[in-house]
């Protein structure tokens, strides 16, 4: 019997344009998304500078163009670098964490997943993009950053196969920002992560959005009541009701974080 094949993360430096088009869309964000560009802006202060009195939206993307097209050239070879280590050291955890996590999620992969990848990028904001099966990862995260970050990012392309199938009436527009539905997978990471079975192969603490580790409903921790849901659910399909039920009654608190 042939060994079972599981999906592999293929790590390569991002391009330009990739770098390009997502950090000017989260330092232009569209009405009712998050505002990254503090967050960006500090890792770049010189960036910062020559955009602070720009207020076109034209004028600060050739700016920001023209900013990281010389950053880029200047630390290609680093970039490059650093592709090669991460891809050294997620190959050691890969094939586990994919045999897992088809049982944690209780869903298997499908059969287009053979390949994923990882863009080492000059973006600090690591995004992912469902239905190319990508993902970005900071060129100075550190290895166990990079381990962390792949797996919430791995996480979501099979969360959203699983939930397609207990909600298939979802839109898929609705898997990213600024819907609830995007919203909750962006909180049930730090339960799903926490499972034993994962934290076997790479023990950490799994990461969410800080506005979320803040916000509280009725005087208790938000992320609280996720890991209830997860601690005490029947099955998978079980979590993921009760945690979208909750998170639809109090919309109006989770949308204000």
């Amino acid at each position: 019997m042939k060994p079972k094949k599981y999906p592999k993360v293929e790590f390569k430096p991002a391009s330009l344009e990739h770098i390009i088009g997502l950090i000017n869309n989260f330092l232009n964000p569209r009405k009712g998304e998050w505002n990254w560009s503090h967050f960006i802006l500090s890792k770049y202060p010189l960036l910062d500078k020559k955009l602070k009195n720009v207020k076109e939206i034209s004028k600060r993307k050739k700016i920001t163009r023209l900013f990281f097209r010389q950053f880029l050239l200047k630390n290609k070879n680093l970039i490059k670098n650093k592709a090669v280590l991460f891809q050294k050291e997620w190959d050691k955890i890969n094939d586990e964490y994919m045999k897992i996590l088809p049982l944690v999620l209780e869903i298997n992969w499908p059969e287009k997943d053979k390949k994923m990848t990882a863009f080492v990028s000059l973006n600090p904001i690591c995004p992912r993009y469902i239905k190319k099966r990508w993902f970005d990862i900071y060129y100075l995260s550190s290895v166990r950053y990079m381990k962390a970050t792949a797996m919430h990012e791995i996480l979501h392309f099979l969360y959203f196969e699983k939930w397609k199938k207990v909600f298939p009436k979802t839109s898929e527009k609705e898997f990213d920002s600024p819907y609830l539905v995007w919203k909750l997978s962006e909180m049930v990471p730090v339960a799903i992560l926490w499972d034993r079975r994962i934290q076997e192969i790479f023990p950490h603490t799994p990461g969410v959005y800080a506005e979320y580790q803040k916000l509280k409903i009725k005087g208790k921790p938000l992320l609280d009541y996720i890991q209830e849901f997860y601690s005490n659910k029947r099955n998978f399909e079980d979590f993921l009701g009760k945690s979208w039920i909750f998170v639809k009654k109090h919309k109006k608190e989770i949308n204000k974080a």
